[in-house]
């Protein structure tokens, strides 16, 4: 409900909460005087947030109804409920969103549109970290490149300063979900109203909003992933999945009926309606073993219709309407053959034919007797039932597997949706297979599932004639789309993602970083004093890590690359003058993920870590290498070295779950392997302990999301284990307040910015961006030879871009 959807009906203020459309008002009246459209607006919008207060409002309703609230000029408790304003506790927050002076109403907007972009993931942060993360992100969406002004950069009680961001967020999120989506579909309940019911991994199902609110309890089937939803008329749901068996849900109600299938040893690999011709319909239900059986849609008893025989292996079904009396033939996707079985002909399945890759979704169209599908190739294919002809195929395909379809109408068209491996759903004519709009970007993670909603509703508007696309994602996302025209996609456009990004030192301004920034489509440094890049003719292969060194008083800059090359540049050329690449480093069979540089004895060494499991050691004076381990079974992940009493250590973190020191000076191991039992160890970090002898312990970030502490002495762990909460973790770094209090900093997909205190092991902050991150780095505020720095600058990176700045947490 944003002024790009056109004229606002206001609705009467006396709308019950039953959501009875006779309470509204004539929607042939339009209001002039937009301030009261607003209030009323917002008057709607706050009675459909929950009252029960453990339901957390929806960004949908925290973003429309603060937004209406303030251009109303209502921003106030009795237009917007406390329980849709959880940063109510911040006054400093309150504040940014309820500007008076005389330039306040775009700056009001910014903050409100702000707030909405990371609201999803706030979660229950504290008033500190709701605020840092809102400063950011609001610096991020309105500085985008731009050097740092301190008389913007500063918001009081932000425990953060930006000095430089390159982020592109999206604004379309309904709904964010603890556990990954596996399902989704749409159902009308015996009232009316249309809700969205999603599937996870853990044996879950949760009904939504058409905005995102949830709408009841969830329900537990304590088994395992919920694949497969099936509405049925009555409030009646069916539900699938890895554990073999069927269930039979009534929704409104929040209870269990029936398990009328239960096969241990098995996973259910399609739930379909079908109806054969003068035959009743039934619930056809395949297992993995190629298993086909049937149910009768009321009782749930099985039955026994005329079926066909599948191989013995998983299959895909879907039936496909032959118009009128005729009833449904049955399309059967086994692997890469796909067949069609018509219960009219007495000799089965009428036609069969073979992919290129493996067959993942199928769909009826509303066309007699035609059916879409997709596969592994990136094909989408529009076919005839009846005779198995192509009758056309998706313009342009993407590159990679596609993973899920559903039909739809696009202005009066029956169209297709689509969801690809590269994280875009598109949208593709029925009739010709023509794209119709551009690609719908902004999912972090594969969209494993689609459906969607009418567009008529009052909350989701929507031109005429044209459905509302939602699709669950593999980032834990439900997100909304228009798909075709005008406001088709999320609202803007989706940088690439960033696939390394580092600190490089100062830049041609005295104490401003320079930052190393590489996307699929290019590399560039950044000068965050003056703004301004500066080119990095890394060539076509992806950079993939970076490293700063120091090599005979000259600044280097370590690039790796995708096609497991190293390249050293030198950086002591002036400002915004190209680096000169020096020389190449060739050894690693596999793109480096992680290097470090560090001196030693007189020189500068460099080690590498690289996907192919080997941990390289390197000479750059003399830029030659020094040695090979291949103690890691699988990749390794991270690189960091220790200063230690004993001198330098080099850490390596590994795919196989264990942490290795090593000795540069004896290219021996020290000590034995920490197996730090977190699965993947993708982050690792020096931390070191305030306590004579130079003590330092290595820190370990998971893959089951905690950070564990290290002596590298005795290889026992030190400390509880720190639980960022949110998902994997996917960096470490490690700095220093400018009052020397120690702080690790955390990060990983869910997009959080977790820093904790190493001395006590206290929680200090999130920073929530909303958009998975991947990289971290920190330049300490009394690090030895590095740029005079009054507090830590630390950077992150990800799937939006690439966002820097100053950490102040003593003092505002």
């Amino acid at each position: 409900m944003s002024d790009a959807d056109g004229p606002y009906r206001a609705p009467r203020p006396g709308r019950s909460d039953t959501g009875d459309s006779k309470t509204w008002a004539d929607d042939s009246k339009t209001w002039a005087d937009t301030k009261d459209a607003h209030r009323l607006i917002a008057a709607a919008l706050s009675r459909l947030v929950a009252a029960d207060p453990t339901i957390p409002p929806h960004p949908y309703l925290s973003r429309h109804l603060a937004q209406h609230a303030a251009r109303g000029e209502v921003l106030d408790d009795a237009h917007v409920p406390l329980a849709v304003l959880p940063w109510e506790s911040s006054a400093n927050v309150r504040t940014l969103l309820r500007q008076s002076d005389a330039v306040s109403d775009a700056r009001r907007q910014e903050w409100l549109e702000a707030w909405a972009r990371i609201e999803p993931f706030i979660g229950g942060a504290g008033p500190d970290s709701r605020l840092t993360s809102l400063h950011l992100a609001h610096h991020a969406a309105t500085r985008p490149r731009t050097p740092l002004d301190t008389s913007v950069a500063r918001v009081s009680g932000s425990r953060i300063t930006p000095l430089w961001s390159d982020w592109t967020a999206q604004d379309n999120v309904l709904a964010v979900s603890e556990t990954r989506l596996e399902s989704l579909t749409r159902t009308t309940t015996t009232d009316g109203r249309s809700l969205l019911v999603s599937g996870d991994n853990h044996g879950t199902i949760r009904m939504w909003e058409p905005h995102g609110v949830p709408a009841m309890a969830p329900l537990h089937t304590y088994g395992g992933a919920v694949q497969h939803l099936l509405p049925l008329p009555g409030d009646l749901l069916l539900s699938a999945g890895t554990d073999g068996s069927v269930r039979v849900w009534h929704l409104t109600r929040g209870q269990l009926l029936a398990e009328p299938v239960h096969r241990p040893g098995t996973w259910v690999s399609a739930l379909t309606l079908f109806a054969a011709k003068d035959a009743p319909e039934v619930v056809l239900v395949a297992h993995s073993d190629g298993r086909l059986g049937a149910l009768d849609p009321v009782t749930f008893r099985p039955v026994d219709p005329p079926l066909p025989s599948l191989d013995p292996a998983p299959a895909l079904l879907s039936g496909v309407g032959l118009g009128g009396p005729e009833g449904m033939a049955l399309a059967v996707a086994q692997g890469r053959r796909v067949r069609v079985w018509d219960p009219r002909r007495a000799d089965g399945y009428t036609h069969e034919h073979e992919h290129e890759g493996a067959v993942r979704a199928l769909v009826d169209l509303a066309a007699p007797g035609r059916y879409a599908l997709c596969d592994d190739s990136g094909y989408i294919g529009f076919r005839d039932a009846s005779t198995g002809r192509e009758t056309a195929v998706a313009d342009a395909p993407p590159a990679g597997p596609v993973v899920a379809l559903t039909a739809l109408t696009v202005a009066g068209r029956a169209a297709v949706a689509s969801g690809g491996s590269d994280h875009t759903l598109r949208v593709w004519d029925a009739r010709t297979g023509a794209a119709i709009g551009g690609p719908l970007e902004g999912h972090t993670a594969p969209p494993v599932a689609l459906t969607t909603l009418p567009g008529t509703s009052r909350e989701l508007p929507a031109p005429a004639g044209q459905e509302l696309l939602v699709s669950a994602g593999a980032d834990h996302t439900l997100r909304r789309w228009k798909p075709g025209g005008p406001g088709g996609g999320a609202g803007r456009a989706v940088r690439r993602p960033v696939t390394a990004a580092a600190l490089s030192g100062p830049g041609s301004t005295a104490g401003a970083p320079l930052i190393a920034v590489a996307d699929e489509s290019g590399t560039a440094l950044w000068d965050t004093g003056t703004g301004r890049p500066v080119p990095l003719p890394a060539g076509h292969a992806t950079v993939t890590a970076f490293a700063s060194a120091l090599v005979r008083g000259e600044p280097q800059l370590v690039t790796a690359h995708s096609d497991a090359g190293v390249q050293l540049w030198s950086l002591d050329r002036g400002a915004h003058a190209a680096p000169a690449r020096l020389a190449g480093l060739l050894g690693h069979s596999l793109p480096v993920r992680s290097m470090a540089a560090f001196p030693h004895d007189g020189r500068t060494l460099l080690v590498t870590g690289g996907a192919d499991g080997t941990v390289r050691l390197w000479d750059l004076d003399r830029v030659c290498a020094l040695a090979c381990r291949e103690d890691h079974l699988l990749s390794v992940r991270d690189i960091a070295v220790l200063d230690t009493a004993q001198g330098p250590r080099i850490v390596s973190a590994g795919t196989d779950g264990t942490v290795r020191l090593w000795d540069p000076v004896t290219l021996r191991p020290v000590g034995t392997p920490l197996h730090c039992e977190q699965r993947v160890v993708n982050a690792v970090a020096a931390v070191p302990v305030d306590e004579p002898g130079g003590a330092v312990l290595v820190a370990s970030g998971g893959e089951d999301g905690t950070i564990r502490l290290w002596d590298p002495g005795t290889g026992r762990p030190v400390g509880r284990r720190l639980d960022i909460g949110d998902g994997p973790v996917a960096a470490l770094a490690f700095f220093r307040t400018a009052s020397g209090r120690p702080c690790l900093a955390a990060t990983g997909p869910g997009g959080t910015i977790h820093l904790w205190d190493t001395g006590t092991g206290s929680h200090l902050l999130r920073i929530v961006t909303g958009s998975p991150l991947g990289a971290l780095d920190a330049l300490d505020a009394r690090q030895p030879g590095g740029p005079h720095l009054a507090h830590p600058v630390l950077l992150a990176a990800g799937v939006a871009g690439v966002c820097v700045f100053d950490v102040r947490m003593e003092g505002r």
